[in-house]
């Protein structure tokens, strides 16, 4: 008798975790370094969106500069816009372009979402920024800090870049036809401490 409660008890736990579930078309070991996570969660903007879709308790964080955000779009469907960094009015003549500094309260700011959608460090949280790179780079430090259950959107909003052209056409949630806005919620917007 036992042994059949046990078996019907993993039985249940198996069909409810299989409910929530999360598709990856996306194969780890292709994902370059430089969006590489310690968790090897990743999500392409189709599979992200169907979990979404599934699932609107997911944390979705845009990890972008706010003016970024604004010129560029968004997906539609984040929780919030928290900078990992934000570029600064600094010319680097080196790079030609202007300097990107870390946004120093970006942990407390994804905790304060957090808290303000009820969930805790073990809910299911996607970053996104442009093309992945970000995204990961946000991943590591959430994973650092006790989150357990991060993706990285490996494409981004924008995507990669066509090695012909330059364009950010290859791939990306907006290049995959997926809902996104130049308009964000008041909730979702970054502000400055």
């Amino acid at each position: 008798m036992r042994r059949l409660c046990i078996a019907a008890t993993l039985a249940l736990c198996a069909v409810a975790a299989g409910a929530g579930e999360i598709r990856s078309s996306v194969d780890a070991a292709a994902v370059p370094q430089g969006k590489a996570t310690p968790l090897g969660l990743y999500l392409a903007p189709a599979d992200a969106h169907a979990a979404l879709t599934a699932d609107p308790s997911i944390l979705f964080i845009e990890v972008r500069d706010p003016v970024e955000v604004s010129f560029v779009g968004h997906p539609d469907g984040i929780d919030a816009n928290v900078p990992l960094e934000v570029v600064s009015h600094r010319f680097d003549p080196k790079s030609g372009g202007y300097v990107a500094e870390m946004n120093p309260d970006f942990l407390a700011q994804v905790d304060a979402v957090a808290a303000r959608e009820g969930v805790g460090r073990d809910a299911t949280v996607f970053v996104t920024c442009r093309s992945g790179a970000r995204s990961a780079a946000a991943a590591r430090l959430l994973i650092a800090a006790g989150y357990t259950d991060v993706w990285n959107l490996v494409d981004g909003f924008e995507g990669d870049k066509d090695r012909a052209s330059g364009a950010r056409s290859v791939n990306g949630w907006r290049n995959a036809g997926l809902p996104w806005s130049y308009k964000i919620a008041a909730e979702a917007a970054w502000s400055a401490p």
